[in-house]
């Protein structure tokens, strides 16, 4: 019985399947796998990967899934969809265009009303951290940064909490549990959201780097810092295209879909 936990998937149905193949998920077995979101855009197959994980959640309760950025966007674009024209809303275009939402857009709109409302009711279901415990050490699951739910929140400090939940950029050496008051001892944050070559390189710029454990840092792959583990290995460019930018085309070239066993610290890559 394991633990996995993926993240950013990207549209890169092909790479998550064979993820699942690699890391030999058997849910029949009591392994549990746990998804942190940002299933859509960018990839070649955005509406079909988050079908395909819809299916997965449904279909077994070992499969675990949150929400991250990218369906929050989808979620307001939905709303905006439903008020009509998208066309001169600057957070429809923000989605579309410079988050790469255009593909699961266009493939969204030719579904009928009902698989639509279906995909939409999933998605707003969707909580916004997991706490897991592997036995030995206590773990929070978020797309990007922690989200209570034993923190006492006004309805404002909760919406500014799940917009942290999805959007913050933890930084270097950020504790992400500095600001936590409730009586639950985490060992650290597993998230996404953040590409982890953001981490290599920031820290290539800082000298005296004090954290060099549990393993030795790598490009592009799974970055530890010192109170989260970062498994955002770039898979959202793994599909990347001939005319994108020198950088985008650059950082595709390390491009991987990574995955984690709690149980272990092993890591598993498909590129």
């Amino acid at each position: 019985m394991s633990t996995y936990v993926i993240s950013d998937i990207h549209g890169a149905l092909p790479q998550f399947q064979k993820l699942l193949k690699k890391i030999r998920f058997a849910p029949d077995q009591g392994d549990e796998l746990y998804l942190l979101g940002d299933y859509i855009d960018w990839g070649d197959y955005p509406l079909e990967t988050l079908l395909f994980i819809m299916h997965l959640d449904r279909s077994s309760d070992h499969v675990h899934c949150l929400r991250g950025n990218h369906e929050e966007m989808f979620l307001s674009m939905m709303e905006i969809g439903s008020k009509g024209g998208t066309d001169d809303n600057p957070i429809a275009q923000n989605w579309l265009i410079n988050n790469r939402g255009s593909g699961t857009w266009a493939e969204y709109s030719r579904l009928d009303r009902l698989k639509q409302w279906e995909i939409r009711k999933w998605i707003q279901e969707l909580p916004y951290s997991f706490s897991v415990w592997d036995g030995e050490k206590h773990y929070m699951l978020a797309h990007a940064y922690p989200y209570h739910r034993d923190a006492e929140y006004s309805p404002l400090a909760a919406r500014l909490h799940r917009k942290d939940a999805v959007w913050r950029r933890l930084g270097l050496r950020e504790d992400p549990f500095a600001d936590y008051r409730g009586d639950d001892k985490y060992h650290c944050l597993i998230c996404g959201h953040t590409i982890t070559d953001y981490y290599f390189t920031r820290m290539k710029a800082e000298k005296n780097w004090p954290f060099r454990k549990p393993r030795a840092t790598k490009r592009n792959k799974i970055f530890y810092g010192e109170k989260y583990v970062d498994i955002d290995c770039g898979a959202k460019l793994l599909s990347c295209a001939a005319d994108d930018t020198e950088p985008i085309r650059k950082a595709a070239e390390r491009a991987q879909l990574a995955c984690l066993r709690l149980e272990d610290a092993e890591e598993f890559y498909v590129r």
